[in-house]
């Protein structure tokens, strides 16, 4: 059975050579100019003579977590519009095609995406916190955490966009022109997600769960986006997980520190994984039994 959203790339124009063209852009122009911000703030700290702040592989020391995040978040930026300059441009294909198979993007989808996870997250984390007393620590700043809410409101849904429009969109379309299998297609797209993941600081907790929770949430977003065709409420999802991370219940070593309301002591590879996959399957039932039953089956 063909797929809507993986068949409306072959709008485009899709010769081999135009994705060896496009995919070393995509990826040099993330690596190299999504690396400028960052770069300049850790010259910045090695240059500004004060002995409390600093930089390492987990992030940086005596920076306001506001401006590290600033700093941080715009380097999705280039990224996202490499991504939209090689579909529109190399490939000759209007960008809607990137996120939807359907006749109209579907934004209604893409907030109820968000409003489920966000609701599954909270869930999830007041589980944790019942089961396990004093991991969650309150350190709520109304004043911080305000400001830097103002900006992740922003930089958050430019990140997790970037980062879906380029691997279930320019990526996942790319392989299903040749793949139809949608299980293959979620592993292959699992795994390419999992690898710029791996150098997370959240790693040090346990290589193989962690790194199981970013293959699983990989795999799961593709499988969505398949199931759906489109990436709206992969969309979603991604940009509730992460905004609920920063804003509410944040680790304190973590790839995206923040301010956060409650300040997580530890990090349970364990529980993170098996509650994700718990949080992920009542995602699925959601939208894909509840929602499409109640469609089916009208009161």
């Amino acid at each position: 059975m063909l797929n809507a959203y993986l068949e409306i790339a072959r709008q485009g124009r899709n010769d081999w050579w135009r994705y060896l063209i496009s995919l070393p852009a995509i990826l040099m122009i993330w690596f190299i100019l999504g690396s400028i911000p960052v770069l300049m703030l850790m010259t910045y700290v090695s240059l500004d003579s004060d002995p409390a702040t600093s930089f390492s592989g987990t992030g940086f020391v005596g920076v306001p977590l506001t401006l590290e995040f600033l700093f941080t978040m715009s380097s999705f930026i280039p990224f996202l519009v490499a991504t939209f300059l090689a579909v529109r441009f190399i490939h000759a294909r209007p960008l809607k095609t990137l996120v939807t198979g359907k006749a109209h993007i579907r934004w209604g989808r893409i907030f109820a995406g968000a409003g489920v996870w966000f609701f599954i997250a909270a869930l999830l984390a007041v589980m944790e916190a019942l089961l396990y007393p004093g991991r969650y620590v309150l350190t709520f700043q109304p004043g911080t955490l305000l400001i830097f809410a103002a900006f992740a409101f922003i930089l958050i849904p430019i990140q997790t966009s970037a980062e879906e429009f380029f691997f279930r969109g320019y990526l996942l379309q790319w392989m299903g022109l040749r793949l139809k299998n949608i299980w293959l297609l979620s592993v292959l797209n699992g795994f390419l997600f999992f690898l710029p993941h791996a150098v997370n600081p959240e790693m040090a907790a346990n290589s193989l769960l962690v790194g199981l929770g970013y293959f699983a949430m990989g795999f799961f977003l593709t499988l969505i986006t398949l199931r759906d065709e489109g990436i709206e409420l992969a969309l979603g999802l991604h940009a509730a997980n992460n905004l609920f991370a920063t804003l509410f219940a944040n680790y304190e070593v973590t790839a995206l520190p923040s301010p956060s309301m409650f300040t997580i002591q530890i990090l349970d590879p364990v529980y993170s994984l098996a509650s994700l996959i718990a949080g992920l399957i009542a995602f699925y039932a959601v939208f894909f039994f509840i929602r499409s039953g109640s469609a089916r089956h009208p009161g």
